[in-house]
């Protein structure tokens, strides 16, 4: 037995050699180094154990053993062989790629060993996708896309079925219903996809709720293998679907209510990326997530079209760590740019723009061919543009916001969204950067799932009426809705125009806010609700907060008074988790009674005669959460703002964001659950 950091030695002469995995329990080619020695592939499950089969000489036309060329990375992965809540008729089936390559699925079949039962199958399987095949009668699952359908029905009491490739070789079968449910319509999910599909220990009872009873159909549950809390995820019309990434207090939750929590939110995001079919919008503040890029484009080279808006703030070149983040950031988005072909611009390259000129990284070639670049990108234009007063010169990957006079804004607002719009359909909305360090704080964390980055939550919401809100707010900073972007017509920052009133819609029944900075007021907006509709309660997590107003309007709830350490308690409540604690302009200072060590005419030290219960966060990593909770879990309309902005004159004024106020007590209590988690480990304790 042997780990996957340990070295397998044996004399063999030759280049290459096979060996077989118990743990795959597969064939798997390695490829021998000079020192004659195989370095294990590292495998997050821990040990391997490898038992030598053969070696042999790899010919000039790259001949690979019939034994690994003709290997299919197809599995039956989840069966409703008990219908759905509609009907007991609406059985389906999914088909799952777990391998690296696309697998066309044209000349398959699936069959039942005893009876006559055939579903002819068809389409591409992309590695990591899966395709679900129903009942013809039912012929739809509430946002889910569909591979195919089938005339029969299975069984309830068990059946025989056969995965067979267009050779008519078997790839796969199931000799029985090992798990399921009936009675909640609960499928029979597939929970490890090496292990063969007959034996029971392969297969366990859905737990996670959708749209027509329990289970995941269109993307793979790896909560078994991770530790995922998923609970609830809905996929049809006016679904609006909440995610944790750090872990929340459950007993709190409303009766069907608990919040997916411990999630990886990039995950998420992946599963419903890999669904788009005509358009992704993306707005990308910081980027070096792997997965994303390559799925970004992976979908470009399908023909999905792929717009992209990047933020061009430049780093202080004294923070190291920012300034190697820019750097890979610049990777990555000239990955993007190249296609899957590499050849930049052309039909399968995502399009790139941002708020002002980014320049693509060429100070270490070793570190672009380490990014499948080549050294220098030559084939990118060479420009020198003036940017406000600054003549910047490099390889130009995106051009930027373009002045009238033909010069360009200088880097500095933040474009600070993160928001997607895939399809026209899906919006998703999230606090957390598309970085390894705000999901997994560290390369080595993200290698074994481990989600020790920063707090943050994300929303996915199915309503094409808030995919339009979205995409015209993208369009306005893309300068047109055409696929290619109008420097001279885009908007960023304060140059946006004004705005009297926010975007308000409903999506199935749960009137929703959005807000656009600059342009909306959303802080003045935040102060007003508090001001005018919070009867018992505020409860928040914050990232960042310097907005004097808004304190101010919690401090009269909570005391009365807004004068300089006058009022008495009149009952209100109010809980709240900071990131930035002891900064003078923290209103963490203000609401805990301290005294500053500066103050300015939009940041007065006017402290709280009675010091709230509000605490220094103590995460993980960093506290990136921005939501404020009004009247959770009361009668009062409980109303969740969350998104982008933090609570500042830069968020309000200069920064481009996004925030959604979400009226709808069930998300409120989500919410809560989770901020409990968050306040019971800033005490310490178990909240009161």
């Amino acid at each position: 037995m042997a780990t996957a950091a340990d070295y397998f030695r044996a004399p063999i002469a030759a280049g290459l050699v096979i060996c077989y995995c118990d743990r795959l329990r597969r064939p798997v080619l390695y490829r021998l180094g000079k020192e004659k020695s195989m370095r294990l592939i590292s495998w997050a499950g821990g040990s391997l154990c490898i038992s030598l089969i053969m070696g042999f000489q790899i010919s000039a036309s790259g001949y690979l053993p019939r034994v690994l060329r003709d290997r299919h990375d197809v599995v039956i992965h989840e069966i409703a062989w008990m219908g759905t809540a509609t009907s007991p008729q609406q059985q389906w089936i999914e088909l799952y790629n777990p391998g690296t390559d696309p697998v066309d699925l044209d000349g398959w079949t699936l069959r039942c060993r005893a009876r006559a039962f055939v579903c002819d199958l068809h389409g591409i399987i992309a590695p990591g996708d899966s395709l679900v095949f129903i009942h013809e009668d039912y012929s739809e699952l509430p946002g889910v896309p569909i591979g195919g359908v089938f005339a029969d029905t299975w069984s309830r009491d068990g059946e025989r079925l056969l995965l067979e490739d267009a050779r008519g070789r078997m790839v796969d079968r199931v000799d029985r219903w090992h798990a399921g449910d009936p009675d909640t319509f609960a499928t029979m999910q597939r929970v490890y996809p090496y292990r063969p599909g007959y034996q029971r220990a392969s297969w366990r009872t859905a737990r996670v709720r959708y749209d027509l009873g329990y289970g995941t159909p269109g993307f793979r549950d790896t909560t078994a293998q991770t530790g995922q809390q998923l609970h609830r995820v809905q996929h049809g019309p006016d679904a609006i679907n909440v995610y944790f990434n750090q872990p929340a207090l459950t007993e709190y939750a409303q009766p069907g209510n608990k919040a997916n929590h411990r999630v990886n939110i990039e995950e998420r995001i992946l599963q419903r990326l890999r669904q788009a079919t005509t358009q992704i919008d993306i707005t990308i503040y910081e980027l070096n997530l792997p997965n994303l890029t390559e799925l970004l484009i992976r979908k470009a080279a399908e023909g999905v079209r792929v717009r992209v808006i990047a933020d061009s703030k430049l780093p202080n070149p004294d923070d190291a760590e920012r300034v190697e983040r820019w750097a890979i950031a610049r990777l990555r988005l000239e990955q993007l740019l190249r296609g899957a072909d590499g050849v930049p611009g052309s039909a399968d390259s995502a399009i790139l723009f941002a708020n002002a000129p980014i320049f693509a990284y060429t100070d270490d070639p070793a570190q672009r061919r380490a990014f499948g670049l080549p050294p220098y990108p030559y084939d990118l234009p060479r420009k020198t543009l003036l940017a406000g007063q600054v003549e910047m010169r490099g390889y130009l990957l995106a051009k930027g916001e373009r002045r009238a006079d033909g010069t360009f804004f200088r880097p500095g607002a933040q474009m600070h969204n993160k928001f997607i719009v895939i399809d026209e359909r899906w919006v998703w909305t999230t606090s957390m950067n598309f970085t390894v360090t705000d999901l997994y704080g560290s390369e080595w964390n993200q290698r074994h799932n481990q989600l020790l980055g920063n707090s943050n939550n994300g929303l996915e919401i199915h309503s094409p009426e808030l995919a339009a809100i979205y995409t015209a707010e993208f369009n306005r900073m893309w300068g047109q809705a055409a696929a290619q972007p109008d420097p001279d017509q885009a908007r960023f920052s304060g140059r946006k125009p004004a705005r009297d009133a926010p975007h308000r819609l409903e999506v199935g029944g749960r009137p929703i806010e959005v807000y656009f900075s600059p342009g909306y007021d959303v802080i003045g907006a935040m102060t007003r609700l508090v001001e005018r509709q919070a009867k018992e309660k505020v409860y928040f997590a914050i990232f960042a907060w310097s907005d004097h107003g808004l304190e101010q309007a919690l401090k009269k709830k909570w005391e009365g008074s807004t004068a300089d350490r006058t009022g008495e308690r009149t009952g209100f409540e109010i809980k709240g988790v900071f990131n930035f604690w002891d900064e003078w302009w923290s209103a963490a200072i203000n609401m805990t009674g301290r005294d500053a060590e500066q103050e300015s005419s939009t940041n007065p030290n006017i402290r709280w005669k009675h010091p709230a219960p509000v605490y220094r966060q103590q995460e993980t990593r960093r506290l990136h959460h921005k939501y404020m909770l009004i009247d959770p879990d009361t009668p009062h309309n409980p109303v969740v703002i969350t998104g982008s902005a933090n609570w500042s004159n830069n968020a309000n004024h200069i920064n481009d964001e996004n925030s959604l106020f979400i009226f709808c007590p069930l998300i409120a209590n989500q919410f809560v659950q989770d901020f409990y988690g968050v306040y019971a480990r800033a005490r310490a304790t178990d909240p009161e």
